[in-house]
């Protein structure tokens, strides 16, 4: 069977060739040695299903220009976890959740068996997690990623808790046991900040940042300045699966806060805690300062800000009161949007719209090719183009 299969992607890379370059030709000879990466789900809500249906619908492209194939060896919701050693079919993942059944109905569930013990039970190359957040303790995600990290796993983040509760660590565990981490989509999905800073920006300093970092508490805000209520817009935002059912986290600034503290872990010299950023919701905001804003020019938006003062860094997430005309004061309703500004690069500004989530879940795939090409390289096996 593989020697027919290498016998007809030859063939389609001769005959590519005809027609593209043979740069082309040579880079789709790469399917050839496709690496099937065996990977486990955590979590199966909005972000991973999304992913699901991407990795359904380009598994070719995938394949193609990047030489992986993503095989779902394991899968873990709230019910429990599953294994299949020879993986299980993105369509079928995506049909248990469509007839609201859960992981504990699929065939290779492992009764009595503890989420977080599922790398003792599955042969894998990569975690994605994505369970609920535990801001108390990090929860379960943290667990099962230390576990999978110690053997030899790379992890791909789209909760932020287990970062929040042990950067460090979980940095430490990566580079001794031989996996790598990857995490630009717990902060602000789609739109590419920590590639940027990490990828973009090298060897400049980070001078100051300020960011709109959540799309929910932006849009809400939006909604009180053009005469809806609070609880209105809150309900909208449920409908359209952007906010949580209880949106506390994004209220009152902590989704913000999180995402400040790992933009400064992965890109500046901060050595502080979560407790360290001073954090202030929306919650206590009155409509009258929302519109007495807009008579004076200005628009009230949630900021996270930080700002480099004699070699320390001052955080803050707080509403804040900007230009209408300015770049964040131009960030309306869904759209999140930093600028920032460094030594050598002066100032930049990006911004992107954000109102279905399918753009954390194209940042999660974003971030599993990223690892395989970064493992693939060490490894010495070139699977990128």
């Amino acid at each position: 069977m593989d020697v027919w299969k290498n016998f007809l992607i030859i063939k389609a890379v001769l005959l590519g060739a005809r027609r593209d370059t043979w740069g082309t030709a040579t880079r789709r000879f790469i399917l050839m040695t496709m690496k099937k990466i065996k990977t486990v789900l955590i979590g199966l809500g909005t972000v991973n299903l999304g992913l699901l249906r991407i990795l359904k619908a380009k598994a070719t492209q995938i394949a193609n220009d990047h030489g992986v194939s993503f095989i779902i060896v394991g899968v873990a919701d709230s019910s429990g976890a599953a294994v299949n050693a020879t993986g299980f079919d993105y369509e079928e993942l995506l049909e248990l959740k469509r007839l609201k059944m859960q992981v504990c109905e699929l065939n290779g569930y492992l009764p009595k068996v503890p989420v977080e013990t599922i790398a003792e039970y599955v042969s894998a190359d990569l975690l994605i997690e994505s369970s609920s957040a535990n801001l108390s303790t990090g929860g379960a995600g943290l667990r099962i990623a230390r576990a999978a990290l110690k053997k030899g796993w790379s992890v791909v983040f789209a909760n932020k808790a287990p970062l929040v509760f042990a950067y460090d660590e979980l940095h430490q565990l990566a580079n001794t046991h031989g996996g790598s981490l990857a995490f630009s989509a717990t902060v602000c999905g789609g739109l590419p900040v920590i590639n940027i800073l990490q990828r973009d920006l090298k060897m400049s300093t980070l001078r100051r940042f300020r960011g709109i970092l959540n799309a929910t508490t932006n849009y809400i805000l939006n909604e009180l300045e053009n005469g809806r209520s609070s609880a209105e817009a809150i309900k909208e935002a449920q409908r359209l699966g952007a906010a949580e059912a209880d949106p506390t986290h994004d209220v009152h600034g902590h989704d913000s806060a999180n995402k400040l503290f790992i933009i400064m872990k992965s890109f500046t010299n901060f050595t502080g805690t979560i407790s360290d950023i001073t954090v202030e919701g929306i919650q206590h905001l009155e409509v009258s300062e929302i519109l007495q804003a807009k008579v004076e020019g200005k628009k009230i938006k949630l900021l996270a800000v930080a700002e480099s003062e004699s070699g320390q860094w001052k955080v803050s997430v707080k509403p804040v009161s900007v230009p209408s005309d300015s770049f964040l004061g131009t960030c309306n309703g869904w759209e999140m949007g930093v600028e920032l500004k460094t030594d050598l690069y002066e100032s930049i500004a990006m911004k992107n719209y954000e109102a279905d989530p399918i753009g954390t879940s194209a940042a999660v795939l974003r971030d599993a090719i990223d690892v395989c090409e970064r493992d693939a390289y060490r490894s010495g096996r070139p699977n990128k183009n």
